[in-house]
């Protein structure tokens, strides 16, 4: 026997409930979403459920890839999704820019933040939306104790940088804040490009 529908779709954290909200609330009806680190497919189903035309996501874990092929294919969205495994700044000179361009708890996990955040944000048509942590003393020290043992644990590098730099380096290509907001340990900003405007 099938599952419901409503049972196959992932459980959100609250970060990523109010990330949603706060797009649909932009609205996603009929556009395009590249999700960066998407992981096993958590949140962009619900982006199509709200008429998003189609969802490419890249992550570089091969496991997370296929579960969220898996979980598209029991949605019935296979056709509206495209996967990608592999690094996004090895591939980001193949990737086709979409209207909404989306990070979620990514750029920590990355060696080269400033990279990935010219990078992606040169694949945004219109929206931009991110969460990293936020500036706690505590946490960046957490962050640098922890990085050398998460070598071993992800195929990546855990690092910290300053909620403004992240918020520096968006604005000089061309993006506005739309939404600033602090949840727990994580910012959540969306950003609009000013040269569609």
């Amino acid at each position: 026997m099938n599952q419901p529908r409503n049972q196959l779709l992932p459980t959100l954290d609250s970060t990523q409930q109010r990330l949603l909200d706060e797009l649909s609330a932009i609205g996603v009806r009929a556009k395009t979403i590249l999700e960066i680190g998407c992981g096993a497919g958590g949140l962009h189903p619900y982006l199509l459920d709200r008429e998003a035309s189609h969802v490419v996501g890249i992550d570089l874990i091969p496991e997370q890839i296929n579960k969220a092929r898996s979980r598209a294919a029991a949605l019935g969205i296979a056709d509206r999704t495209t996967y990608i495994e592999g690094d996004y700044l090895t591939l980001a000179s193949q990737i086709t820019s979409a209207d909404i361009v989306i990070l979620d708890k990514v750029i920590h996990c990355t060696h080269a933040p400033e990279s990935l955040i010219q990078q992606s944000t040169a694949h945004s048509v219109s929206i931009y939306a991110v969460t990293f942590p936020v500036q706690r003393l505590l946490l960046k020290l957490s962050i640098k104790l922890l990085s050398p043992l998460l070598r071993f644990m992800f195929p990546f590098r855990i690092t910290y940088t300053r909620p403004e730099t992240i918020r520096s380096w968006i604005v000089q290509r061309g993006f506005e804040p739309i939404h600033r907001e602090e949840m727990g340990m994580w910012n959540i900003e969306i950003y609009r490009n000013t040269r569609s405007l």
